[in-house]
């Protein structure tokens, strides 16, 4: 089952919410947490086996992969402390 995280930034108050995590029914595909090399925004992908994993909002395949227990990243748009929080909620 997956999860859902909120992306804020206490400095511009830059926020991606509902960014899904985890696993369906099955092991793949899965969501991933993604940090875009290209657009430098934070978001979430799906992982295929087979596929190389894309950014969901400028398509580019420059994606860094984030770590499941993700909790702090520097904001994209200014640099500043950024959080990742879970919240209720789960997908299937």
């Amino acid at each position: 089952m997956g999860g859902f995280v909120w992306f804020r930034c206490g400095n511009c108050r830059y926020e991606e919410h509902d960014l899904g995590v985890g696993h369906g029914r099955e092991e793949m595909p899965f969501l991933s947490l993604f940090r875009c090399d290209s657009c430098h925004s934070v978001g979430s992908t799906w992982i295929f086996a087979d596929r190389v994993p894309r950014c969901t909002l400028c398509y580019h395949d420059a994606v860094t992969l984030l770590p499941e227990d993700v909790s702090q990243l520097p904001c994209p748009k200014c640099g500043g402390p950024a959080v990742f929080e879970r919240i209720e909620g789960e997908w299937r």
